[in-house]
């Protein structure tokens, strides 16, 4: 379900070079949902999209791949892209590989956190997200946790000790990459102590079969 590879050193050390100096960061500061995971589920249903609403507090860089601002952003895509072709030898997904969105994001400590969540679509309609990647330049010193559930339950706690609850925990560190299907629940717990880094992709296709 989640697969894996490492980047250069070096490709990490650009990476953040570029995050901590040059690139233009936005704030994002979602307001978490107040309702139930049973009421979220039916709107969810009824809407076609999932947990578009959920909590989220960083600063982020987003762009398109092919829309990119200057030459770092350029090196950073086509390192995706090509982690994108590697990537799906393994999950053989109907991918369109010039629909890519990219986000460069910091996450401070003390204030940062991403709810439970998952970045494509339920009812699977349509073009939209199918692969998910996570690659880690700098993780926090304490706290700031990505969680993958791999059977795509929906999740309320970040208790998630219980044997009925199917979550991974990814291990982070800097210059490591996972992939998984988009459709996977998944979170940041609050970032405790020291900032985290992080780079996020996101691939698109077809209409699932």
């Amino acid at each position: 379900m989640i697969w894996e590879d490492k980047v250069s050193q070096e490709f990490v050390d650009i990476t953040i070079k570029y995050l901590e100096e040059d690139a233009p960061l936005g704030d994002i500061d979602y307001d978490p949902y107040v309702k139930t995971t049973d009421e979220k589920f039916r709107d969810d249903i009824s809407t076609g999209y999932r947990d578009r609403n959920c909590g989220m507090k960083c600063k982020n860089r987003v762009w398109h791949f092919h829309e990119e601002k200057n030459d770092t952003e350029r090196y950073i895509s086509k390192t995706m892209y090509m982690l994108t072709l590697k990537s799906n030898n393994h999950f053989q997904y109907d991918l369109d590989y010039n629909n890519m969105i990219i986000q460069l994001a910091r996450w401070d400590e003390g204030e940062s956190y991403f709810h439970w969540h998952a970045d494509g679509h339920i009812n699977f309609e349509g073009v939209n997200r199918k692969l998910a990647f996570s690659l880690f330049l700098k993780p926090a010193a304490k706290g700031g946790k990505l969680l993958v559930n791999t059977i795509n339950q929906f999740i309320e706690t970040e208790d998630v000790s219980s044997p009925s609850v199917f979550v991974e925990e990814i291990k982070e560190e800097p210059g490591k990459v996972i992939a998984f299907p988009a459709y996977c629940n998944h979170c940041v717990t609050p970032v405790e102590r020291g900032d985290r880094y992080s780079l996020v992709a996101w691939i698109f296709g077809p209409e699932w079969r």
